[in-house]
């Protein structure tokens, strides 16, 4: 698409002004643009974006100087580009890094996803090794009676009949 103004090069800028309660509207080249009044800024990263966010970011110029040993990446890179090179970044970057991935993903932890078909047999799992932890526990403070009704808890979750996936539903429905 052509600038409306000059007609010669192509229009970068969506132009929009209001006169006398109307609306124009104008696709300008940059050049038009700055003649209309159009302050044009640099182009930022999406890690001056985040960085912005959290507020978070290295500040000190000592700090954009450092240097992953890993892949040689500089940390001002970083800011550039938004990507790191390596997984010794992490570390080579942790001081800038961890503000700024607890405020995108509210942990520094990663847990990931559990898939539907298989969230029972996990919760079921982490039950019986929750309980278990329990039950060491309660047997090293010689707590025997808590401990025998951990010990029931977890013989009760082992009997559980529920189908755990998806072959011991197909199995006991006589499918497989």
């Amino acid at each position: 698409m052509k600038c409306e103004m000059c007609k010669k090069q192509d229009a970068t800028v969506r132009y929009t002004e209001v006169v006398n309660k109307k609306v124009v509207k104008m696709n300008l080249c940059e050049e038009c643009a700055k003649k209309k009044g159009v302050v044009m800024q640099a182009p930022f990263s999406i890690a001056d974006l985040l960085s912005g966010l959290t507020g978070l970011a290295i500040q000190g110029e000592e700090d954009l100087k450092k240097v992953c040993p890993g892949c040689g990446l500089a940390y001002a890179d970083f800011k550039k580009n938004g990507r790191l090179g390596c997984d010794s970044c992490y570390s080579a970057f942790a001081q800038g890094l961890q503000g700024l991935i607890e405020s995108i993903h509210r942990s520094m932890a990663h847990t990931g996803k559990i898939p539907s078909r298989a969230r029972a047999e996990i919760e079921h799992t982490q039950a019986l090794r929750e309980l278990e932890a329990k039950l060491c526990t309660a047997v090293e403070k010689e707590a025997f009676e808590e401990a025998a009704g951990i010990r029931d808890q977890i013989q009760t979750l082992k009997k559980d009949p529920r189908p755990r996936g998806r072959n011991r539903r197909a199995k006991a429905n006589g499918q497989a």
